[in-house]
Order: structure tokens, then sequence, then C-alpha cells
């Protein structure tokens, strides 16, 4: 029998996904493949099932499904949190720079997949090993992700230099219909839009070394608390117990700058950077669909992070961290309408979100078990884990095992339309 039984409802108000309960786990799990062993045809599948999201402007809504997924991570960037039993909380950013990274990425990217999904089901979201020579010139081929950008050139003194600027051919050009909602293509940094074309600087110094060494990530993976792991993952400089600098960089941020582009200031009396493309804007970033093969990978590594002896509760912060990031802390925006995103587009963003449900959800404590959420990857096992300790799988923390059956067992209509 399925572990998950999945229905997709094509509604006159738009697209809706509902999941049933789980009875069993293992056998029916999608599987999620490294991006240089994908055939063809599954890439074709990607690809087109992408683009299906990109031009279905669902009934109701200004955007289509795809640019819908750019406006929450948008919104996310900056969200005032009000409920009359909390404390409010403002301009936290739900998705970065804290323990709630992982979570929020980790249930995003799965709606994401099950919305690919609901236009082809064979279709997952493969993964960027960062440590594979041969995986950049796989993702970079007008018949897959598209090649880098063209028509400015950077000048770097003792560098050379180097092109970028608008991607003009293959599938995620302009020419063959990617064109980007100005008002959520954007430079945080001066409110300006970026255009509605697509802008790669690929390799462009200082993100010039690529692959990333496979000492590294293994450095990653051996750290054995949450909060040093998850930094060092997300690409910051962290610290051990003992307030020693543990060096990171080399990880998720470095491949946005890898694609996007960065330049250095120092002019300042600390070195800055400017991010140039779409990639490296971290907030607009989702418009590089690039994107999904970069947060597959930080996904997968937490999962190996997580069968290597850190399953379950034990192993994330249960309190002490802003609102969202919290174990049992609902995350925006699937947190029944107790928080608010500030305005990080150019428009009037608060009007081009989807609606969710109230009873829609989702804490970080239901997103531990990867496997429960219906996927593994090639390098994982199809088994569950023994949990490490009994808040593993059956605590979950204050939530309990009721929680976890709450959210994952009822059926539940996640709604990705505006209403």
């Amino acid at each position: 029998m399925g572990f998950l039984h999945k229905s997709v409802k094509v509604l006159s108000f738009g697209i809706a996904v509902s999941l049933f309960g789980m009875e069993a786990i293992a056998a029916d799990l999608v599987v999620r493949k490294n991006v240089v062993d994908l055939t063809s045809e599954e890439k074709n599948n990607f690809v087109n099932a992408i683009k299906t999201l990109k031009t279905t402007i669902p009934e109701g809504s200004a955007l289509s499904i795809y640019d819908q997924f750019v406006a929450v991570h948008l919104g996310a960037m900056s969200v005032i949190h009000w409920h009359e039993e909390h404390q409010h909380h403002h301009n936290i950013d739900t998705a970065h720079e804290n323990s709630g990274f992982l979570p929020w990425h980790r249930e995003y990217v799965r709606r994401f997949e099950q919305a690919l999904q609901s236009v082809d089901p064979s279709v997952t979201v493969p993964y960027w090993d960062w440590t594979d020579p041969t995986a950049i010139d796989v993702i970079f081929q007008p018949d897959f992700m598209g090649s880098n950008g063209q028509g400015v050139t950077i000048n770097i003194p003792g560098a050379g230099a180097f092109e970028g600027g608008t991607v003009v051919s293959g599938n995620f050009s302009e020419a063959s219909g990617w064109v980007l909602n100005k008002d959520l293509h954007i430079d945080p940094s001066t409110n300006q839009s970026l255009g509605t074309s697509l802008l790669r600087f690929l390799q462009v110094p200082p993100a010039t070394d690529y692959p990333i060494p496979k000492a590294e990530i293994d450095r990653i993976l051996a750290l054995d608390d949450y909060q040093v792991f998850r930094p060092a993952l997300e690409g910051f400089i962290s610290f051990d117990k003992e307030g020693n600098v543990i060096n990171g960089g080399f990880a998720h941020n470095y491949i946005h700058g890898l694609v996007g582009g960065v330049r250095i200031d120092l002019t300042t009396n600390r070195p800055t950077f400017q991010p140039i493309g779409t990639m490296s804007n971290i907030p607009s970033s989702v418009n590089d669909p690039v994107f999904w093969l970069n947060h597959s990978n930080v996904d997968r590594l937490w999962a190996e992070w997580q069968d290597n002896g850190h399953e379950g509760s034990d192993f994330y912060p249960s309190e002490g961290q802003p609102y969202g990031h919290n174990l049992n802390d609902p995350m925006w925006p699937w947190d029944g309408g107790m928080s608010t995103p500030a305005s990080k587009g150019l428009g009037d963003l608060l009007s081009l979100l989807p609606v969710f449900d109230s009873d829609d959800i989702v804490t970080p404590a239901d997103v531990l078990d990867y496997r429960k959420m219906g996927y593994t990857y090639d390098t994982t096992s199809a088994s569950v884990p023994e949990p490490t300790s009994t808040l593993g799988l059956l605590g979950l923390g204050v939530l309990g095992i009721s929680s976890l059956s709450k959210h994952r067992k009822k059926q539940k209509t996640l709604t990705i339309s505006n209403g």
C-alpha cells in the first residue's frame, strides 16, 4: 500500500493539492536524482513542468503558479507576526539566517515538487551535487537550464574580463517565454527592479571556484550541533560552543553567488558584497529555476546529516530562536494567518500572495522526517532509521504523536491560488 495518496484537483479558482494520510513508508517514496544522472526525457519533463507552472494563471490570480512561489519567497524575507496570545515580532526573515532555514525550505521545495507533479507525476526535483565537477556543464546547457548571461562585461583588475548579463537563449530566455514579473525581480539593496529577463553572471570573481571541495562538505556533515551545522550549510561563518570561528561560505550561499554573480566593495570599513544577477539577489532568486536544484541539494545534505545519527527533535532547537524558527513554531505562510509579510516587492505584494487555508499549519517539527513527506534521495536509504531518543519520531517535542498524526494523516487542501 502506498504511503501517500495524492490527488490534484483543478478547480475554478485555481489548483489545490490534497494530501491524504500515510499508512506505510518506504516502497513508494519518490526519488530525487543527481542532475548528472537525469535522462534526456527526465530533463525535458522537468523543464516542461516548470514552464507549465509559469504559464498557468489560476482564476482570480494576477500571478502564474510559478510566480506565486516567487512571491512567497519574497514575503518570507520580512514577516510581521501578530497574535493576541503572542508577543508581536517585526521584520523576521522566517526562511533564512536562522534555524528555520532548513525546515522552511524543505516544506517549500516539497510543495513546489507536488505542483510539478500535478503537471507530470513522474517529475521530481533533482539536486546539484556541488562537489561534482561535471554538474555545472550538465546544468547550464540550452536544452536544460540554459546558458550564462550575455551583454555585460565586468573587468576585474588582476583577474581579467568576465561576461554575464541577460540569458538570451535556451529554455529560460525571454525569447522562449520565460518573462519575469518586474515587481518580483528586485535588488533589495536599492529596491529597484532587475527587469523582466533572467540575469546570470556565472563564475565571475570572487565566486569562481568550482567544484566545492568534497572535504568542505564532509567537514560540514561532521558537525554535530545543529546550531553550528545549519549556518555552515547555509553558507555563513559559524562558531563552536567555545566561541571559536568555524569557517563557512562554501555551500548554499556560494552557489547563489556562483550563478548570479557578486561584486566586492572594498571602499567600506568592512568589505561588502553586491549581488548583480537573479540568483545572487536572494529574495527573488526563485526566478532562476536553478534555485530548485541548489535547494534540493541543501535538503539532501540535511537528510544525510539526519540519517547519520541526528534524527528527531533532539537535533533541532526547541526555544530561544526568533518566531517561526523554534521546533513548534508555525512557519509563515503556513501559520494559520498569524503573520503578515512586510512588502518586499515593488508592487502590492500582499495582494499577489496565494491564499492558504487557516488550518494549513506547518512547524519545523512536522518536517523533520523527510521520508514521511513522501520522498527520498538516490544517496539515502528508503527505510526509516530508528530514532535516537523517545523524542525522535514519537515525541516531536511537545507536539507529540497526535500532532504528527493531525498534520500528516488527515486530508489537507493546500491552496496555492488567490481566493
